[in-house]
């Protein structure tokens, strides 16, 4: 399996890429000699104003109160992992072991040597990682910050020590990763501020100690080892946010790299190359376009960028995020690990929602506004009752009081790896009286249980027709790695009807979608010489119960009922059946579907029951 991943993902380079990787791993022999060197020369821990800090006189006192309860747990050991997942990780953490299997990873062995895809006892590198982007420790600041206990940061800055002490640069699973490196050097950013912001000599004092090793190894083994070529994707944006963000906080750093607007400029460049001139990121994963957006936003903020063609960029990606999300049942198309930058939102578990509140100027994004300030302007809500359309991103969205859908023609990523794609074409989500009722079924695992990874990134994962025979392409050879992808949909709207079509492997399929304000109609129609499946997965929390020959009930304990009706010249069978859908990363749950079996063309009516 490993030979046979080089092989494809020798053939998703270019000649000039597999050039630029021999010389980078060349590089990487005497790199540990260089990081010695680093962390042995003097250090200008000369320190600027950014980021600003919001007045405490102004905190929202639901956030002081949320910061409290969440310090407290922290401090335990008692940490939440991807928003959902409650974990005991000690006290301070053990940095190295996956908490969700209790599987080690020797720190000591060289980064080199260490293969994250592919960890001993089946442990996810991503579980690991998740407690060494330090947000926790920000967020532990925070509270002392706000609420006048210094203990927490305290603490935060003894375990801060721990992690050096047990991550020499260079050696273990944490130094395989710059995007890793990145997360804690932005979290570092704030939680430096948040300490100064206390004035107490004794902080300051040991923050100068932390400071030194901390930030010149990890400014340039980022610089050293940011990706490039076909990895350039939100991992690049996140790199490079990280630079811009330190070399502002700690000038001395552009000696060592290089100055900030200089690192802007390539920012710059891969905001506009990642993020379509109509706002969708390319990567074609809403929970990535979040990510990618909040990195890219705050690297402006610090170097004083945003303007121009990359604010212009930057606003329409917002006006995608508030257009295509729904909250607070958010189940996004692509791939999603729930990971976040920093740890601003008033609850993790709610970030999605705050942050299309404070991008619309709502209540829900108080905790981000006292963080951020004022959002991009010009961002607003959807017209109702008529198709919104992101025609390059490929996706349309119609809603009403009651409904909303969101109908997917898109490409199936960025690059020549389409790393976070999912085989998405033509996939429709509802929503229903702001529950979700179709649903995407999420994305559960990357290394860590590759069968579900590449069950729920599967055709017959989503709702569009997919033949019986099933599709031999795009073919996954690799957790990120896609080859002969599909073509790209067709998206118009025509007569208040949203059709996409697109053919793959000499099939034509296409559909129809009329919203109306009582109904939904989805219309799909595959030809008469072979037999195709629909299969409509529900989230979890609705049950359908079969009513007459063609039709059923959906129901949800806190919704109103929701009729289902099946027609068509040519349906062959339909069955209720159970499926795994994953609603957070790691996260699997069972839901019920109801799977069609059909010739021709097959009409759906979603329609409230009554």
């Amino acid at each position: 399996m490993k030979t046979a991943w080089y092989v494809q993902r020798l053939r998703a380079m270019s000649a000039g890429e597999i050039a630029h990787r021999v010389a980078e791993r060349l590089g990487r022999l005497n790199e540990a000699a260089k990081l010695r060197k680093i962390a042995r020369k003097a250090w200008d821990g000369t320190f600027t104003d950014y980021p600003k800090l919001p007045w405490r006189e102004r905190v929202p006192p639901e956030l002081r109160k949320q910061l409290a309860v969440d310090a407290e747990k922290l401090m335990r050991g008692e940490w939440e992992l991807f928003g959902w997942k409650n974990v005991e990780v000690g006290a301070p953490p053990c940095w190295h072991r996956d908490a969700t299997l209790g599987v080690v990873i020797d720190p000591d062995t060289p980064s080199r040597k260490l293969d994250h895809r592919h960890l001993e006892h089946d442990a996810d590198v991503r579980a690991i990682w998740e407690i060494n982007r330090w947000s926790e420790m920000t967020r532990m600041a925070m509270h002392s910050a706000l609420n006048g206990d210094v203990h927490a940061i305290r603490v935060s800055q003894l375990w801060l020590e721990d992690w050096c002490d047990r991550n020499t640069p260079s050696h273990g699973i944490n130094w395989t990763s710059p995007l890793e490196a990145a997360l804690r050097l932005m979290n570092f950013c704030w939680f430096d501020a948040l300490v100064r912001g206390c004035n107490d000599p004794e902080l300051a004092r040991r923050q100068d100690e932390l400071t030194a090793r901390i930030v010149p190894v990890h400014a340039w083994w980022i610089w050293q080892r940011k990706s490039f070529g076909s990895s350039a994707n939100n991992h690049l944006i996140g790199e490079l946010s990280a630079l811009v963000m330190a070399i502002t906080r700690w000038p001395a750093l552009a000696r060592m790299i290089c100055p900030a607007q200089r690192v802007w400029k390539l920012l710059e460049r891969e905001i506009l190359l990642q993020f379509a001139p109509d706002g969708g990121n390319k990567e074609q994963a809403l929970h990535y376009h979040l990510f990618a957006w909040d990195m890219a936003w705050h690297a402006g903020m610090a170097a004083d960028g945003l303007s121009g063609a990359v604010l212009e960029r930057l606003c329409e990606a917002a006006q995608f995020f508030v257009d295509v999300t729904e909250a607070p049942e958010s189940w996004d198309f692509g791939d999603s690990d729930d990971a976040q930058v920093l740890p601003l939102a008033l609850k993790r578990s709610t970030a999605a929602a705050e942050f299309r509140g404070w991008l619309l100027g709502k209540p829900e994004g108080t905790a981000l506004r006292f963080w951020l300030g004022e959002s991009p302007k010009g961002v607003r809500s959807a017209m109702r009752n008529k198709w919104l359309v992101h025609a390059e991103s490929g996706q349309a969205i119609w809603r009403d009081a009651r409904w909303t859908v969101r109908a997917d023609a898109s490409p199936l990523g960025l690059g020549s790896m389409a790393a976070h794609g999912h085989l998405d074409a033509l996939h429709v989500s509802l929503w229903f009286e702001q529950h979700a009722l179709v649903i995407d079924p999420g994305t559960g695992a990357y290394y860590g249980h590759p069968a579900l990874r590449t069950l729920l990134a599967a055709w017959e994962a989503h709702n569009g027709p997919v033949p019986v025979s099933g599709r031999q392409t795009p073919e996954r050879v690799g957790a990120f790695l896609w080859m002969k992808h599909h073509a790209v949909p067709e998206l118009e709207v025509s007569h208040d009807i949203c059709v996409m079509s697109f053919a793959c492997e000499g099939q034509h399929v296409q559909r129809a979608v009329h919203a109306a304000q009582g109904y939904v109609e989805i219309c799909d129609e595959v030809g008469t010489k072979a037999s195709h499946v629909v299969t409509w997965q529900l989230a979890p929390g609705w049950r359908i119960e079969q009513q007459r020959k063609n039709g059923f009930v959906c129901t949800h304990d806190e919704s109103a009922p929701v009729h289902g009706t099946l027609n068509g010249d040519d349906i062959e069978a339909w069955e209720i059946v159970e499926r795994e859908a994953s609603p957070h990363f790691r996260e699997l749950v069972a839901s019920q579907a109801v799977k069609v079996t059909f010739k021709g063309t097959l009409t759906t009516i979603w329609r409230k029951t009554g």
